[in-house]
């Protein structure tokens, strides 16, 4: 039976080929936030492409209180392989304590988009 993760370690994607490519999303409060976290990702090549929208507006729970805040959304694009790096290096470097991330695979990928993802990430050993 498969244990749910725990806080501190990440969830193990599904089984996919390792060439898959993944499409997720986080946000944060602050532009620059995003910018860093968008730079780290694509320089560490854990992500071939990172996109930011915003600001967008959220509407949420937290700490039991109803809370409405503008973001920035990071789209992010990169190979299943790299999956598990790539949400470890997020929660170290997110700003905040309980970082949204969700990731779904991408149902179609033209051949050229995803031969340039994957020449431009690095798949770890």
């Amino acid at each position: 039976m498969n244990q749910p993760p725990t806080a501190t370690s990440p969830a193990a994607p599904p089984t996919l080929p390792t060439t898959a490519l993944l499409v997720g999303t986080t946000t944060v409060s602050e532009r620059a936030d995003a910018d860093r976290l968008a730079r780290g990702l694509v320089e560490n090549r854990l992500a071939a492409c990172v996109q930011i929208d915003g600001p967008i507006t959220s509407v949420y729970s937290w700490q039991d209180k109803l809370e409405t805040a503008p973001e920035f959304r990071l789209t992010v694009k990169f190979p299943a392989a790299n999956a598990a790096a790539l949400e470890t290096w997020l929660r170290a470097n997110h700003p905040y304590d309980t970082p949204e991330w969700i990731a779904t695979p991408a149902c179609f990928v033209s051949d050229k988009y995803l031969s340039w993802a994957l020449a431009n990430c690095s798949v770890p050993a």
